[in-house]
């Protein structure tokens, strides 16, 4: 109810004040519920000695402090462009997620030595009735907010909120595992609290490793989403006059901050001025409608050529047959007998490793040469960037 209250509240805000309106309330929600959880398994795990009751307090405070990075995170994602940062600041998300996720790991770290220690030297845990009752209500706090994350994150596409939801649940196995000892040390004197204790702090580490791959890889440059491509190839191949689309790249700056590039073929019949006002207002439009920066190449086509058009087709047939090769674009003829050449791009699969390009390139010229014999080929090879 929290959350769809601020949703609907946020409904005709700007998608950057709905945001960080959004992000805030999660990492507030968080640090109060954290800190909450945090003082009192901390006051039962000092009463009860419990290492793995400690172990589970601690990884509450690690939470408590990436809700905190979270809305630090979200602060500097939404500061606006400077000199130093044209396309502003909004892989700072990813750079806070990247910092929770470090303290995640610092946290199961220690707590596996602590874990370690209580094996090798076991200490009796006595079976409280209260401290397994607010064990159980963590459990049910954290689902709960695992579940007001979850659905924040899927409102506003955030990884980081994401994350914490994800960072939730993996408390709720952890308090599970921990409470499950508390009942057990009842009726064994193996030391099952270090025990889970070391189960616990696994969870953390891996919990940890799964978040830094999931901040890393958006800093490092990750495919774009496919309803992106799917919107941007189609509203540009929606504009009069364009009648193919290639080479399109999308660079992050940011969830929902996108700047993108794309080649778009025009008939070379049309005057350069008309074909240049299509690409313009194509380039306005388009980056106006979903919030990114275009840039859109002309690419001049001859689809007026028989001879241009009847090859064209038949090497696209030929192509069939290499399932490396993706799609064909830039195709022209140009020189005089006896020295005509074709000359095309092909879009190749990333399963393609460079060293194996070359080969590639000469398989294909060898097919189209018996069909075309006197034709001189010069094939150049591209890459998809969006998949």
């Amino acid at each position: 109810m929290l959350a769809q209250w601020l949703v609907k509240k946020t409904a005709n805000d700007s998608v950057k004040n709905k945001r960080q309106k959004i992000g805030y309330l999660g990492g507030i929600v968080g640090i109060v519920v954290n800190s909450i959880l945090f003082a009192s398994k901390l006051a039962i795990g000092m009463f009860l000695n419990s290492v793995s009751i400690l172990a589970d307090a601690f990884n509450n405070l690690s939470d408590l402090g990436s809700c905190l990075v979270t809305i630090i995170g979200f602060k500097i994602a939404d500061k606006p462009a400077d000199k130093d940062h044209p396309f502003g600041h909004g892989r700072g998300e990813y750079i806070a997620g990247l910092i929770v996720s470090f303290m995640v790991i610092l946290v199961g770290l220690e707590f596996t030595k602590t874990s370690i220690n209580r094996i090798t030297n076991p200490v009796k845990i006595e079976f409280s009735l209260i401290s397994f009752i607010i064990l159980i209500i963590s459990i049910i706090a954290k689902a709960w907010l695992g579940y007001f994350n979850k659905y924040l994150s899927k409102e506003i596409s955030s990884g980081t909120l994401n994350a914490n939801s994800f960072d939730s649940f993996a408390d709720v196995i952890t308090t599970s595992c921990v409470a499950s000892s508390l009942v057990i040390s009842k009726y064994t004197d193996i030391p099952i609290d270090g025990y889970i204790g070391l189960l616990v702090s696994i969870f953390v580490l891996y919990e940890g490793y799964s978040l830094i791959k999931e901040t890393i890889s958006p800093l490092l440059g990750e495919a774009p989403e496919p309803e992106l491509v799917k919107s941007i190839v189609n509203a540009v191949m929606s504009y009069e006059n364009i009648i193919g689309v290639h080479d399109l790249i999308i660079h992050s700056y940011g969830t929902g901050k996108y700047m993108a590039t794309i080649h778009a073929e025009v008939p070379s019949s049309i005057p350069v001025m008309d074909a240049h006002e299509i690409i313009d207002k194509a380039e306005r439009e388009i980056s106006e409608k979903f919030d990114i920066i275009l840039v859109i190449h002309m690419d001049p086509i001859n689809i007026d050529d028989e001879e241009i058009n009847k090859t064209r087709i038949k090497i696209e047939e030929i192509l069939k047959s290499f399932p490396a090769v993706r799609s064909i674009h830039d195709f022209r003829i140009v020189g005089k007998e006896p020295n005509k050449n074709i000359l095309f791009d092909i879009v190749v699969s990333r399963d393609v490793s460079h060293d194996d390009l070359p080969s590639l390139v000469a398989e294909i010229k060898n097919t189209v040469h018996k069909k075309y014999p006197s034709y001189n080929l010069v094939i150049e090879c591209d890459r998809d960037y969006t998949i």
